[in-house]
């Protein structure tokens, strides 16, 4: 014959959680790992667009075709 192991409630809850915890953990560290990836590393400085920007004027009919045409290409 074979011996089952019968598990508790509160045993199976505190396994869940475990789980649950050791998920969390991994997901957090992934996105930690990508920020330490060779381009983030490598020295290279991602420059900032000068500020104020600089003025300037739209012709609002240009503006809407750009923007007609750009939900119907892109799939709004």
């Amino acid at each position: 014959m074979t011996d089952q192991k019968q598990i508790s409630r509160k045993d199976f809850i505190k396994g869940m959680g475990v789980s649950l915890a050791g998920v969390a953990v991994a997901g957090g560290l992934s996105g930690v790992l990508t920020g330490c990836s060779a381009g983030a590393t490598s020295g290279g400085e991602i420059e900032a667009a000068a500020y104020p920007f600089k003025y300037k004027k739209l012709d609002p009919a240009k503006a809407e075709e750009r923007a007609y045409n750009t939900y119907f290409e892109q799939g709004g």
